[in-house]
């Protein structure tokens, strides 16, 4: 009989503390086990006995089978073997993968839940902004269809409303003014203002055009747009029913964007980074319709590209039009932040509400479960590796268990290859030494329009034109021959025409190293190449009317001019532009009492943007003096800030402005010594009329008859 060894205090307390670290893992991580996989109080009441069972039933066995372990322990212990480990890690591997799954899974679920709760969101403030605009256009259709307020307008005897349409006006302002309108007003057909309430803007080139395109008994919505103080506007113009003559048009007006404020700014779950936005596609813009969270006052003033890669607007955008229904997004905020997001088109608009949140919210949600997940697998493992202590002798079934398990995922792996090789939409094929397919995926199928159990053991004869062919099995002995990966444009032509492919071959290899044939993925690029081409013609044609322009057009970067064509050198007298070009900046062509006028100008825009429109006096290569008037705008030239514009010789318009000054000033010269002579003139007949006026009075004192009596008397002598 084996020796037993002695009881220590190092066995005792290695027992007493495994079944302290089994008991305080078990109490901290069970508990989180059952609120997780558990909702209800009736599940969670069952779970938290079954759990209180099985901590028995396993620390019971646990102390057996270590005490059992240390009584039938002899002095020699056996080791486990290589053979017998085989298994314990391959277990260990498979609750690590399931752990990994689970955390995979959490993250999906959050996901979703993150996406249900968006969705929700969404959806509501989409029907509550659609119900909102239908409201408005029902108050307006009241006002319409009410005859009472049909002859609002002044006639035309009376310039002012009567008492009746005055008491009707009154009505019909507290009536808009409780329904949420800043303003309302009543034009004509030609739009002309009948009468406007003190808060309505004023007529602008959008209102006006939309004029035009009212109808009898419907509401036209307008907006919202920008009016001529920037500030967001959006209007409802309704035709009033008239019993003859033209129909006045009725606007009504909300200023501001508080209206929309209102419905998407609150959020269901406080400090969370959720945000919804409106946007609409403006050409090649995305424009954002209402205030954003991190951009305040940013309501039609922020516009984004809408080629932009990861931006989620722009994704949407540029879907088709029949594929612009409700849609999960991922990539990119206006902040340029990683964000997650659901939109949804308002009905009845060109509107997209975007509900959002930040990724980082949506990982640290998933981050918080996952940490539990990890350590319940803890726990799972540990009870894992102490069964398999327990189970030691069951070695052999286990193994054969785990490479039947083994078989399975291989087995899994290759169908799974097969269905992503079908599934792709680029040609995957291999071929043997000889150039035979001996793998045919399914687009490489439909590029040639024959099924893949009819390629398979076919070469490239079968299927292209011979010089085609040749050229192929030429390119897949190359890769052989060198042993590595090449990739190279291919033109070829199929049943559905000639096509272009970038195809990357390189060498396929067994376990050994050595090259059995080769495999390739084709990528069909016609229309890339087609685009390319386009691009490279409409850069052309560009180029041309830049360079051909009757004006001069430059670029100014960091003060010195980084651009300008033909014209521009030819105004100065330069041959080339390379040559005006070393002069530098702009400011150096300007005339000395004009050059910091004009530098300063230059500077003010390329750093705090706006217009430039000046004239000043400019130098010619040849000491000539030219007259200039110069336009600008910033933009953004290579990425960096750059002044845009024009400039244009007015050097005879300028001449002649001034000889129409000149022959102003000689004819107002002119006009005042007429004034002055006339003065003169008129000073003196009225001496004489005085005079002759003395003589007759004086006749008339001695007795005489008058001898002017035809004389009038003098201006100052009427009555």
């Amino acid at each position: 009989m084996a020796e037993q060894p002695p009881l220590t205090r190092a066995h005792v307390l290695n027992v007493v503390l495994t079944y302290a670290a089994v008991a305080s893992l078990w109490i901290l991580l069970s508990d989180k086990a059952v609120e997780w996989l558990f909702s209800t109080p009736a599940q969670f009441a069952l779970a938290s006995t079954i759990k209180g069972w099985l901590f028995i039933l396993i620390t019971a066995l646990m102390l057996y089978t270590m005490l059992r372990r240390r009584i039938n322990q002899s002095t020699a212990s056996p080791r486990l073997s290589r053979r017998q480990w085989l298994p314990i890690l391959l277990l260990n591997s498979l609750i690590l993968a399931l752990t990994a799954m689970a955390i995979a899974q959490n993250i999906g679920l959050t996901r979703d839940k993150e996406v249900a709760r968006l969705e929700t969101i969404a959806d509501l403030k989409s029907r509550r902004i659609t119900e909102w605009l239908g409201n408005r256009e029902q108050d307006l259709r009241q006002i319409i269809d009410n005859p009472r307020y049909g002859d609002l307008s002044p006639s035309r005897q009376r310039t002012k409303p009567s008492d009746e349409q005055a008491q009707r006006l009154t009505r019909l302002v507290e009536f808009i003014s409780a329904e949420g309108f800043d303003g309302a007003a009543l034009f004509d057909p030609a739009g002309q203002p009948l009468w406007q309430t003190p808060g309505a803007g004023v007529m602008n080139a959008t209102l006006r055009d939309a004029l035009a395109r009212v109808t009898a008994g419907k509401v036209l919505r307008v907006g919202p747009y920008l009016d001529e103080l920037g500030q967001p506007r959006l209007d409802f113009l309704a035709p009033l029913a008239t019993a003859a003559g033209p129909a006045p048009v009725i606007v009504l007006q909300i200023s501001g964007s508080h209206w929309i404020n209102q419905i998407l700014k609150p959020w269901p779950i406080p400090d969370s980074s959720g945000e919804a936005t409106l946007f609409r596609q403006r050409a090649d813009q995305v424009q954002y319709l209402s205030d954003l969270r991190y951009r305040p006052d940013s309501a039609l003033r922020l516009h984004l590209p809408l080629h932009h890669d990861t931006l989620l607007a722009a994704q949407y955008l540029r879907l088709d039009a029949g594929q612009r229904g409700p849609r999960v997004l991922s990539g990119k905020d206006y902040r340029d932040m990683a964000a997650f997001g659901v939109v949804y088109p308002v009905e009845g608009t060109d509107w997209y509400l975007l509900a959002k949140i930040d990724k980082a919210e949506l990982n640290q949600a998933s981050f918080k479960e996952s940490i539990w997940i990890g350590l319940i697998s803890l726990l799972v493992l540990f009870v894992t590796n102490a069964g398999i202590i327990l189970l030691r002798q069951h070695t052999r079934l286990l193994m054969t268990e785990q490479v039947r398990h083994s078989q399975a995922q291989r087995l899994q792996a290759l169908q799974l290859l097969s269905a992503i090789a079908d599934s792709s939409e680029d040609a995957i094929f291999a071929k043997d030494r000889e150039g035979k397919y001996i793998l045919f995926n399914r687009a490489a199928s439909q590029f040639v329009g024959k099924p893949a159990a009819e390629m398979l053991g076919q070469d490239d004869l079968a299927i292209f034109p011979p010089d085609q062919a040749r050229m192929l099995m030429a390119a897949g002995r190359r890769v052989i021959e060198n042993n590595r990966v090449q990739t190279e444009e291919e033109y070829l032509t199929l049943p559905c025409g000639d096509r272009v492919f970038l195809a990357t071959k390189g060498p396929l290899q067994d376990n050994d190293g050595q090259v059995i044939g080769i495999f390739g993925i084709s990528r069909d690029i016609t229309g890339f190449k087609r685009a390319e081409a386009d691009l490279r013609e409409r850069e052309g044609l560009f180029r041309a009317l830049v360079e051909q322009s009757l004006a001069g057009i430059y670029i100014i970067q960091q003060g010195r001019l980084c651009y300008i064509n033909p014209c521009f050198a030819h105004l100065f007298g330069y041959d080339s532009p390379g040559a005006l070009l070393g002069v530098g900046p702009l400011h150096a062509l300007a005339s000395p009492e004009d050059s910091e006028r004009v530098a300063e100008l230059v500077l003010r825009c390329e750093q705090e943007g706006g217009d430039i429109h000046a004239r000043f006096s400019a130098l010619h290569h040849g000491s000539q003096a030219l007259e200039v008037e110069l336009y600008g705008r910033r933009v953004d030239y290579r990425g960096q800030p750059a002044v845009l514009g024009l400039l244009l010789d007015v050097t005879e318009r300028e001449q002649v402005e001034q000889a129409l000054t000149r022959q102003a000033m000689e004819l107002r010269q002119q006009n005042e010594e007429l004034e002055r002579f006339n003065k003169v003139m008129v000073d003196r007949e009225l001496a004489m009329l005085t005079l002759k006026h003395q003589i007759n009075e004086l006749s008339r004192q001695l007795g005489l008859p008058p001898p002017y009596p035809q004389a009038p008397m003098p201006p100052e002598e009427h009555p």
